[in-house]
C-alpha cells in the first residue's frame, strides 16, 4: 500500500471516531464518491434537504479523486456506500472483491464532447491531447466510447489519452491549453461553451449503455445491513425526485453553484436541460452497460474477461420499492411520471 493511499484510509478511519456526537435515532452511513460532477445532485439535496435524516440515516458524504483509493476504503470498511461509475466495481470484482451494485442514477453516456477554440471537426482531433479523470476509470472508457462514436480511432488518430483529474480539474486544464479535447457533463460543457470553446458532439443521443452512478457496496453489508441500505436508496430516490421536479429548479441550482463553485447562476440554467438528461428514473444497474465497460476494460486487466457481470447488479431493493408503491409514491409527490 502506498503512503498516500495509507494516509487517505488512516484519515476515513478517524472519521469513525470523530463524530460521535449525531443523533441516537440515525444510523451513521459514510458515502463515498470520486467525481466532482452536476449528476452528483440528487446525493447532495438527500444531504442538504434533510432526506437521509428522514429516513433514518446520518450520512457522512466524502469525496475522494480517485476511484482507486474510493473502492479501497469501502473495502477496508471505512466507506459504506459508493456513489461512483461502474469501473471501480468490475475493478475489485475481477481482484476478488465480492462488492454488488444495487442501483443506478445513470444507464447510458450523456456526456458533451467540448475542444478548444480552432478545432471545429473531430477528424481535426489527430495527435490533440485528450484528457480524462484517470485512466481505467468510467470517463476514460466514456472518452473511447465517444470518440468511437464521432469516428475518432484512438491509434489511428494517434490519440493522446492523458489523466487529469476530476471534471472541474479537466475544465482548468482545457481552459489553460493543457489539454485539447475532454467529455464533459452538461452543466461544464456549458460553461466552458459560454467561454468561447466549442461543442462537437452530445453523446445522450447515441443511446449508448453504461452503469455512471453507481451505488455499490460490499456484498457483506448489504446482507448484514439491509434495511438501512434500503433507506439509503429511499434517500436517494428522494433526492433524484427533487432534482427532476421542476419547482425545485432554482435550489438545485444553487446546490450545483455551491458544490461546482460556480458563480455565475445562467451558467448553470444553461446546463440544466443536460442535468435532467444524466439522470433515469429507472434505477436498475443496467447488465448491458456493465458488459460495455468490461469489454473495455478487459484490454488493460485480463482478470475482467473472466467476470459474470450479471451477477454484480443486485435490483432485489429497487425491486422491492417499487413494487411497494414507494418510488411511484415519490414521483408522484414530486410531479414526475
Amino acid at each position: 500500500m502506498s503512503a498516500t493511499l495509507f494516509f487517505i484510509i488512516a484519515c476515513l478511519a478517524g472519521l469513525s471516531f470523530g463524530s460521535e456526537a449525531t443523533a441516537q435515532s440515525r444510523t451513521r452511513v459514510v458515502i463515498g464518491y470520486s467525481t466532482m460532477q452536476a449528476p452528483n445532485a440528487p446525493l447532495w439535496i438527500a444531504k442538504e434537504q434533510g432526506f437521509f435524516a428522514r429516513y433514518g440515516i446520518d450520512a457522512e458524504l466524502v469525496f475522494l479523486r480517485s476511484t482507486s483509493v474510493l473502492t479501497a476504503g469501502m473495502l477496508s470498511g471505512n466507506i459504506d456506500v459508493d456513489y461512483s461509475g461502474g469501473t471501480g466495481l468490475i475493478s475489485a470484482a475481477a481482484n476478488g472483491a465480492d462488492l454488488r451494485a444495487v442501483a443506478s442514477f445513470g444507464n447510458r453516456l450523456t456526456h458533451v464532447l467540448v475542444v478548444r477554440p480552432g478545432i471545429k471537426d473531430p477528424k481535426e482531433l489527430r495527435g490533440k491531447r485528450v484528457g480524462v479523470v484517470s485512466i481505467g476509470g468510467t470517463q476514460w472508457i466514456t472518452t473511447k466510447l465517444g470518440l468511437q462514436h464521432v469516428g475518432v480511432d484512438e491509434q489511428q488518430y494517434n490519440i493522446q489519452i492523458l489523466a487529469i483529474g476530476d471534471q472541474t480539474i479537466l475544465r482548468k486544464a482545457l481552459e489553460a491549453g493543457n489539454i485539447d479535447a475532454a467529455f464533459f457533463n452538461g452543466v461544464l460543457a456549458q460553461e466552458l461553451k459560454q467561454k468561447g470553446f466549442p461543442i462537437l458532439a452530445e453523446l445522450f443521443h447515441a443511446e449508448i449503455p453504461t452503469v455512471r452512478l453507481g451505488i455499490v457496496l460490499r456484498k457483506a453489508y448489504l446482507q448484514q445491513y439491509s434495511q438501512r441500505v434500503e433507506n439509503v436508496l429511499r434517500a436517494l430516490i428522494e433526492g433524484l425526485a427533487f432534482v427532476l421536479s421542476a419547482h425545485n429548479r432554482p435550489a438545485v441550482i444553487k446546490t450545483i453553484m455551491h458544490w461546482l463553485k460556480i458563480s455565475n447562476p445562467a451558467t448553470v440554467e444553461s446546463g440544466y436541460p443536460y442535468l435532467l438528461q444524466d439522470l433515469d428514473l429507472k434505477l436498475y444497474p443496467s447488465v448491458e452497460g456493465l458488459r460495455n465497460l468490461q469489454r473495455f476494460m478487459k484490454s488493460y486487466n485480463p482478470r475482467v474477461a473472466d467476470l459474470q457481470v450479471e451477477d454484480l447488479a443486485d435490483h432485489s431493493l429497487i425491486r422491492k420499492l417499487e413494487e411497494s408503491g414507494f418510488t411511484n409514491t415519490i414521483y408522484g409527490k414530486y410531479g414526475l411520471k
